[in-house]
């Protein structure tokens, strides 16, 4: 069965409308879950979701898993391009499921990885969570960080730690917070694009399902 490669393009949400912040998305676990109150139809709220996939997810019939009208489920599990960072593109791989009934609906992302957007860089999703790798790489820069101002303040440091200070240079434009902040780059903007896609259908099926 030939890749399923889906090019999903993010709208800006009215402010007023966003209901979860990047910040508040944790996916640690590989998963998110939210519920939000919403007293319309249940059969309207979910006509508005399954119109909103279908047209913001390619190939909706492939990637969907499930979808059940009576039960007011789907289940999917799409490919979401995002810029990981500020030299690579990934994609969000998650089974995607959206349920509603009489007074609310909800949206949960299961098994959350990453993977890489082009062949060349490898087709496997990752084992760990994003935000394991980005702490990994995140302590990583934070120990050179904490060695380099470690041999800055020797008095008489040898020939192989003056090349140690030499390599770890780049780090005077840094301070802790921001190196973490900076290496956690990839871990955010998943929370970000997960935030949007929450958001987004929020707004439709809000501004929708009453009609």
């Amino acid at each position: 069965m030939k890749k399923l490669i889906i090019f999903f393009f993010l709208i800006c949400v009215k402010s007023a409308f966003a209901q979860v912040i990047p910040d508040s998305v944790d996916l640690r676990d590989n998963t998110f879950y939210v519920v939000f109150e919403n007293n319309a139809p249940a059969g309207n709220k979910f006509r508005i979701a399954r119109k909103w996939f279908a047209t913001n997810f390619q190939n909706y019939r492939e990637i969907t898993l499930k979808e059940d009208p009576r039960a007011c489920k789907i289940v999917m599990k799409p490919l979401v391009l995002y810029k990981a960072d500020q030299y690579s593109k990934c994609y969000l791989t998650a089974e995607l499921t959206f349920e509603c009934d009489k007074n609310k609906f909800s949206l949960k992302f299961d098994n959350v990885k990453k993977r890489a957007a082009f062949s060349t860089m490898g087709n496997l999703e990752s084992a760990d969570t994003v935000y394991q790798q980005s702490k990994f790489i995140t302590d990583v820069e934070i120990n050179k960080y904490h060695r380099y101002h470690e041999l800055k303040g020797k008095s008489a440091p040898t020939a192989d730690e003056l090349r140690e200070i030499k390599s770890y240079a780049y780090l005077d434009e840094y301070t802790e917070d921001a190196l973490r902040k900076e290496n956690m780059t990839n871990y955010t903007e998943l929370q970000k694009v997960v935030a949007e896609i929450v958001n987004m259908l929020k707004l439709t099926v809000d501004e929708g399902a009453q009609l």
